[in-house]
């Protein structure tokens, strides 16, 4: 893509911030808490109902608490990340399916890191909007095999999530595998080697991380890392290569 395109990106990273910092407040609950719609330091929570879009300050507009991702962090992250993929993106249709995956997975990942869970709403509708714009993208440049590739890339970096989850359950979870399951879709639509290579890099990272917290002695080799920004970070990593 251009260069209009990659600020395009860029932008509109900036701009889906602040309601992606209202989805991370909302959503980083324990399992089977409902979401949030006030700030907890709030004595009359019912004064105000949560609204869709936070400050950038992440900050509670009543009580002033910080209730979301320290200053500008997520709209600078969304913001490169969304650029990262317009560079990349061969079809307009390409890059809508890697825009629709990158707004869901940046707010995945906060969440992953504050509480460590992947909500099922945010993974279910990143895998059906990325396989299904990449299936019209496959339509529109007649490129069957290359849904195909996504597809099985999809299969098989779920299924490699899931094994290691029964495996080792205390490592990761089921919604690890649900993510992987569009970082595979966006990864197999490029290439097997692009495949291979993001998840390598996933847990490459994901290694590098735990080992230094284990040698600040900030985490035991019993603590559970939160997986998700790793499997975000090594797809777009494996595609921006």
């Amino acid at each position: 893509m251009t260069l209009p395109w990659i600020l395009t990106g860029a932008a509109t990273g900036l701009i889906a911030g602040p309601r992606i910092r209202a989805s991370v407040f909302s959503r980083s609950t324990d399992h089977g808490q409902p979401p949030r719609r006030a700030c907890a330091r709030e004595i009359l929570p019912d004064r105000w109902r949560w609204r869709s879009l936070l400050p950038v300050t992440g900050r509670c507009p009543s009580c002033r608490v910080r209730i979301g991702p320290y200053l500008l962090l997520a709209e600078l992250t969304a913001g490169f990340a969304l650029a990262v993929t317009a560079a990349r993106a061969s079809s307009a249709w390409e890059l809508a399916a890697l825009v629709w995956l990158v707004l869901l997975a940046v707010p995945l990942a906060f969440i992953d890191v504050a509480v460590h869970r992947l909500p099922d709403q945010l993974t279910a509708a990143a895998f059906g909007g990325t396989l299904g714009l990449l299936a019209v993208a496959a339509l529109t440049a007649h490129q069957p095999s290359h849904l195909g590739r996504a597809a099985i890339g999809a299969a098989a970096l779920a299924c490699l999530y899931l094994a290691l989850s029964v495996i080792r359950p205390g490592d990761m979870g089921l919604g690890d595998a649900k993510l992987a399951a569009s970082a595979g879709a966006a990864l197999g639509w490029t290439s097997w080697q692009v495949l291979v290579s993001g998840t390598v890099i996933a847990f490459a990272l994901a290694a590098v991380y735990g080992g230094a917290l284990l040698a600040l002695h900030r985490a035991t080799r019993t603590s559970q890392l939160p997986l998700g920004p790793f499997i975000i970070l090594g797809t777009l990593a494996a595609i921006a290569l």
